[in-house]
């Protein structure tokens, strides 16, 4: 008898247990969905998300026309490449204390005067520079890119020195000036890259 007792006693406590959990489960999770999901709100709610993204889309439409792009890249294409370039511009790279990733086939320059890193990359394909400050005879260089690598875009437009003093020091190896859609810059727009963010 006593045997029996105890399997219909656990039966009734586990049932019991049961009905609680789903009364706690009731008032802690679906009781307050339902109070914060009221008629009231949900009517008021799409006017007003419907109100904040038409401000928050006016706000970028006007923060957009307002900023300048930043000119965050540079080209020089060489007009006759040589070995001779080659080796001007490795060492170049190597009086600058570059660094040559090889996984990039890029080099890496420390900040200059403004702070501001650059990373020297091949400008035709496949995109990687030979490791120009070792001797020897590499391919021949087409071109480069000039990128500055920056956390900050509007401190760097205010202060674009380093990529323009770099870039035509690139340049005086025998080479023309692009800006970042491939176009020729000319002297006025590299000087108007000073104004940008003032």
């Amino acid at each position: 008898m006593t045997s029996l007792l105890l399997p219909l006693l656990l039966a009734g406590v586990a049932i019991v247990l049961g009905l609680v959990s789903v009364v706690l489960f009731y008032k802690v999770v679906i009781a307050p969905r339902n109070s914060s999901s009221s008629p009231s709100k949900a009517t008021a709610s799409p006017v007003l998300q419907a109100d904040t993204s038409s401000h928050q889309s006016q706000r970028k439409t006007s923060h957009q026309q307002n900023k300048k792009p930043t000119q965050q890249c540079l080209f020089v294409v060489f007009d006759a490449p040589s070995q001779s370039i080659n080796q001007a511009l490795g060492e170049m790279l190597n009086a600058k204390n570059a660094f040559y990733e090889v996984e990039l086939g890029a080099f890496h320059l420390p900040p200059g005067p403004q702070g501001y890193p650059l990373m020297v990359a091949s400008a035709t394909s496949p995109g990687k520079l030979p490791p120009l400050h070792q001797e020897g005879e590499h391919t021949l260089v087409q071109g480069v890119s000039i990128l500055i690598r920056f956390l900050n875009a509007r401190k760097v437009s205010r202060n674009p020195d380093d990529l323009i003093t770099f870039t035509r020091e690139v340049a005086a190896l025998g080479g023309q000036i692009l800006d970042a859609k491939r176009n020729p810059i000319t002297e006025d727009a590299l000087a108007a890259m000073y104004q940008e963010g003032k």
